[in-house]
């Protein structure tokens, strides 16, 4: 089994999602070298997409760091493949439906090879930062396919919805 899958295996809990998940992970040294590379940037890649879910595979450059943000209304759960990354939590007080959010530190944590981070609704806002000077992946399954999300701008705590995009589509791997 590969490293992360049984913690992924206890999170996940539908055979479906970690099939797919395990499948993907599998055959990450058959697309890793394909996936987009943008200096200082993360790029999305989608591998598969169905009803209920889809798969996306992630590259973190060095400096990287996402906006906070949440998943929307999709369940996430990620497995990392290679590398390291920092996430910084945040609760919000209040539903998410206004301009400006109210923003409460909650931790932070450390994702390394074969670690495994779920997140789910509207409410679990976080940042993903790569520190280090290494590049880093992760393989993520959103259950149901994300189509737009919020992202709250740190020092305003301005909302605003966006929608999900990838750079690239691996449907065939």
């Amino acid at each position: 089994m590969i490293a992360g899958m049984e913690g992924l295996a206890r999170a996940m809990g539908d055979d479906e999602f970690l099939e797919c998940m395990q499948r993907y992970a599998q055959r990450f040294t058959t697309y890793r070298d394909r996936l987009p590379l943008i200096p200082y940037a993360y790029t999305r890649t989608q591998l598969f997409r169905a009803p209920r879910y889809e798969v996306v595979v992630m590259r973190w450059s060095p400096g990287s760091i996402s906006p906070i943000h949440d998943h929307g209304t999709s369940d996430c759960w990620v497995l990392m493949m290679e590398g390291a990354l920092d996430v910084e939590n945040f609760d919000r007080d209040e539903d998410g439906s206004g301009s400006i959010v109210n923003l409460r530190p909650t931790g932070k944590i450390s994702l390394g090879r074969g670690d495994v981070d779920h997140r789910g609704g509207p409410t679990e806002l976080h940042r993903v930062r790569n520190s280090s000077d290494e590049t880093a992946y992760t393989l993520q399954l959103y259950a149901e396919p994300i189509h737009a999300y919020t992202v709250v701008d740190a020092h305003s705590r301005q909302c605003r919805l966006v929608t999900a995009t990838c750079d690239l589509e691996l449907l065939e791997i």
